[in-house]
């Protein structure tokens, strides 16, 4: 069991009981959010406070004529070439059962599989990628080419956080590269879409755009399904192991995600005081989208282990791959 499945274990089963011993930041009682992201008001953060108390805030519907243009826009790009639409899958569950309800619900679009390896996916996140793909019989071009250019992208984003958060810098970073693959990809092969797997609260705190498309003169035109049909990520994660689109036990981010992804919490944790993807899942929560216990313990077991210097093993190791040591980073020791 390498760290990232412990980490899950342990968050699920152990840390439920442990945590009433612990000495750890407060957490909204409505999201999760520490009190190191913001000032609380009576318990909650800013943005809960300024509900009311309520401590849930429903997530936007998806006005019907929106959600018509876009099944209007798929629709429109079968058109009998080799390759109606470039997939992104990156063996996460988001892609997964994305790729589940895009073939179930247009099964005349062709698509072409593509995951862009950028030197720090994780085994299963592999593994699941090429499953999910031979499942449901779509060809699954994994693009290697772009290595180096990931190594040197990244090695330079963590550079220069000077105490950023690492979702907006390195997350971005890769995420921005990821695409700009995709999309060179897409219009060297003439396939007019592209289609990934970002939710509307990714959309939004990533991109910066609050509208499930994303087109440029020289294509392809970039969709995101999941804006339109708003899943939430236990509803997602209930129907990956339902329908076994991963392999068991895979279906949680933090399994799935980036060799980098310790690396990056714990530099946050050690400079923040919290870690920068607190903000999405604290949204999802809010809009209803996600268990609050799931993430609650998540981070908060996060800030224990890395202020203890649990998990600075790790960090070291991750960084290493990009020629870094957290001192270079942090500027600060570990404790």
């Amino acid at each position: 069991m390498n760290t990232p499945q412990l980490f899950e274990s342990l968050a699920t089963k152990v840390w439920p009981m442990a945590r009433r011993f612990a000495r750890i930041s407060r957490r909204c009682r409505g999201c999760i959010l520490s009190e190191r992201h913001s000032t609380f008001i009576s318990g909650r953060c800013p943005i809960c406070a300024s509900g009311s108390g309520e401590s849930k805030v429903v997530s936007p519907m998806v006005p019907h004529a929106e959600r018509q243009r876009f099944d209007a826009i798929v629709r429109g790009y079968t058109r009998g070439k080799r390759y109606d639409a470039l997939f992104l899958l990156s063996g996460g569950k988001d892609s997964a059962y994305l790729l589940h309800r895009m073939r179930t619900e247009y099964p005349d679009l062709k698509l072409l599989c593509v995951t862009v390896n950028n030197g720090f996916m994780s085994s299963v996140a592999v593994a699941n990628a090429h499953d999910v793909a031979e499942r449901f019989q779509t060809d699954l071009l994994v693009h290697n080419a772009s290595i180096g250019e990931f190594a040197r992208v990244l090695r330079d984003a963590f550079l220069s956080l000077n105490g950023c958060g690492s979702y907006g810098v390195v997350d971005k970073a890769d995420g921005d590269l990821i695409f700009a693959t995709g999309r060179a990809l897409a219009r060297e092969m003439g396939i007019p879409a592209m289609i990934a797997g970002l939710s509307w609260v990714q959309l939004e705190q990533i991109m910066g755009i609050t509208t499930f498309e994303m087109t440029e003169p020289a294509g392809p035109h970039s969709l995101f399904p999941l804006a339109v049909w708003r899943t939430g990520e236990q509803e997602i994660r209930q129907a990956v192991r339902d329908l076994r689109l991963m392999r068991p036990g895979s279906d949680s981010p933090v399994v799935s995600n980036s060799e980098l992804i310790l690396a990056m919490s714990v530099i946050d944790v050690l400079t923040l005081g919290y870690s920068s993807f607190e903000p999405e899942f604290a949204q999802l929560v809010r809009e209803g989208k996600t268990d609050r216990q799931v993430w609650l313990h998540t981070f908060e077991l996060l800030e224990f282990a890395a202020t203890r210097g649990l998990l600075n093993k790790d960090l070291r190791r991750g960084l290493s791959k990009l020629g870094l040591t957290p001192e270079d980073v942090m500027k600060k020791e570990l404790p």
